[in-house]
C-alpha cells in the first residue's frame, strides 16, 4: 500500500473532514503553503488526502470559518495574507501618503465609471440640486496584486466631467482635481464600522463572505467648504490597520 493510500485510510478512520482540516492547518502553519498563495485544486487536495471532494470541501469551509483561508468563487482557496497595510486617517486623506505597506507596490484602479441619478443618501451627502447627475466611480486599491479596499467615489458629474479619465491618466485624484480648480481639500468626516461584506465586495476584495470588513463613509470638502465628493467603501480587515 503506498503512502498516499495509507494516509487516506488513516484520515477516514480518524474523523473525516476534521482530521483533514487539522492536517491542512498544520501544513499551513509549517509554511508549506505561503501567505497569500493559492492552494492546489479541490480535486488535487482530495487525491492527496485520500478523501472525497465533499469531505475536502467541508475541511476547507472549516478553515475559511477560522479565517485561515479565503475562498474566491471560480478561483480557489487562498491562504490568508499576513501583510498588514497601514492607513493613516486624518483631516487630509491622500492615498499615496496615508496608505503604506512594507515591500508592497500600492496602486489604484477605476473598475467602472458612470453618470447616474443619485439616491437620496448620496444627494444629501453631496448637497446636489434636483436632477443633477452623479459621477459614480468604483475604485479598488491594491498592495501588489492583492486588493485591500474597494470604494464607490461619487461627485457632481457637472462639476467634474471626465474625472475618472483624468485620474486614470494621472494616477492621483489630488492631481486630477487641480484641473478643476481644487488646489486642496479636506476630509470633513469619516464614519467607520465593522460588518460583513456584500457578495460584490467579497469578490472584489478576493476574500471570504465570512470575514468582516471595515466599512467607511466620508465626505471631502474644498477650501471654500463645498463638498466635492463622498466615498462609501470598505477595507479588507485582515489586510489593513487604520490609525486615527
Amino acid at each position: 500500500m503506498d503512502e498516499k493510500n495509507r494516509e487516506g485510510k488513516g484520515l477516514k478512520a480518524g474523523g473525516g473532514w476534521a482530521v483533514v482540516a487539522a492536517e491542512l492547518r498544520s501544513a499551513i502553519d509549517k509554511g508549506e503553503h505561503a501567505p497569500g498563495s493559492r492552494l492546489p485544486s479541490e480535486r488535487a487536495l482530495s487525491e492527496r488526502f485520500g478523501v472525497s471532494r465533499v469531505t475536502m470541501r467541508r475541511a476547507i469551509a472549516e478553515l475559511e470559518g477560522e479565517g485561515l483561508l479565503r475562498v474566491a468563487r471560480g478561483s480557489g482557496a487562498y491562504v490568508r495574507a499576513d501583510m498588514p497595510v497601514h492607513f493613516q486617517l486624518g483631516n487630509k486623506v491622500r492615498f499615496s501618503k496615508d496608505l503604506t505597506a512594507t515591500d508592497a507596490n500600492l496602486t489604484r484602479k477605476v473598475l467602472s465609471a458612470r453618470e447616474v441619478p443619485p439616491n437620496a443618501d448620496i444627494a444629501l451627502r453631496l448637497n446636489l440640486q434636483p436632477g443633477e447627475a452623479v459621477l459614480e466611480m468604483c475604485v479598488v486599491a491594491y498592495a501588489d496584486e492583492l486588493p485591500v479596499s474597494v470604494v464607490i467615489r461619487s461627485c457632481s458629474a457637472k462639476r467634474f466631467p471626465r474625472l475618472a479619465e483624468k485620474f486614470s491618466a494621472m494616477g492621483s485624484f489630488t492631481a486630477a482635481l487641480k484641473d478643476y480648480g481644487v488646489t486642496d481639500y479636506w476630509r470633513r468626516s469619516t464614519d467607520i464600522t465593522a460588518r460583513m461584506p456584500t457578495e460584490a465586495e467579497a469578490r472584489l476584495l478576493q476574500q471570504s463572505r465570512l470575514t468582516p470588513v471595515l466599512a467607511y463613509a466620508g465626505e471631502d470638502v474644498d477650501a471654500a467648504g463645498t463638498i466635492i465628493s463622498c466615498q462609501i467603501g470598505c477595507f479588507a480587515s485582515e489586510r489593513v490597520v487604520v490609525t486615527v
